[in-house]
């Protein structure tokens, strides 16, 4: 059984429920009997989650359009799934740091930037270099919210044209690129793509994997009685 290493301690949360979903990324949501405006970064559909009722937590944020900012959906057994893209890449940041990730070791590999520029203006999130030969590794980290029935992190809930064309870059850049899929839910066994959300996603991880792209999973969490995010499997299957 996998040893479950905490990354990132989340300070000031507080507990609200869903009253509804404004738009792509505004919710209303209840604190007590407050009716707040939570900032949501996700931009999937994320039908299984933003539903009238469900416990979510958030942080206190100072803006004019939202009051805080919705971080995690309540999943399974009390534990939460990490909705925040921004807290999902630094809880993937520290576990690299940690080289709590056996296919990145940051003895091999240095994070030299984010948001590194590649083909027809794309950003692709990371460039790793390796210490000893100075080869680059374009790294792209894609968020995995949506449970399968056979429990299963799938990307992504909806069409993606952004996902499509990071896909295209990797493809065109091998071997030089590498796909990340982030399985930010409690229990999950293993990553594969949900072809429903987007065929075409589908077809391009299918060329992908034929053609040698390296594409890794990590499964991690927020555990509210720790008060932080955890990581669950560092190397989850991955099933394309």
């Amino acid at each position: 059984m996998l040893k479950v290493m905490e990354l990132l301690k989340i300070e000031s949360f507080f507990q609200a429920r869903v009253v509804k979903r404004l738009n792509r990324f505004a919710v209303l949501v209840k604190k007590g009997e407050k009716l707040l405006k939570a900032h949501n970064t996700n931009s999937g559909r994320l039908k299984e989650f933003l539903t009238e009722g469900k416990t979510v937590l958030c942080l206190p944020k100072r803006g004019k359009k939202t009051d805080c900012k919705l971080f995690a959906v309540e999943d399974l057994n009390g534990l939460f799934a990490v909705t925040d893209t921004n807290l999902q890449m630094v809880a993937f940041e520290k576990a690299f740091l940690k080289g709590l990730l056996p296919w990145l070791s940051p003895s091999r590999w240095k994070l030299e930037k984010k948001n590194a520029p590649l083909g027809e203006n794309s950003l692709i999130d990371y460039l790793f270099r390796e210490r000893d030969t100075g080869k680059p590794l374009y790294l792209e980290v894609k968020s995995a919210v949506l449970r399968s029935s056979d429990n299963f992190g799938m990307y992504p809930d909806c069409p993606t044209e952004r996902g499509r064309k990071h896909l295209r870059e990797l493809i065109e850049n091998l071997p030089h690129s590498g796909l990340l899929f982030i399985c930010a839910l409690p229990s999950v066994g293993g990553f594969k793509p949900y072809c429903k959300g987007d065929e075409e996603i589908c077809k391009l991880l299918k060329t992908a994997k034929e053609r040698g792209l390296p594409i890794r999973a990590i499964s991690l969490h927020f555990n509210p009685q720790k008060g932080a995010i955890v990581l669950e499997n560092p190397d989850l299957r991955v099933e394309i």
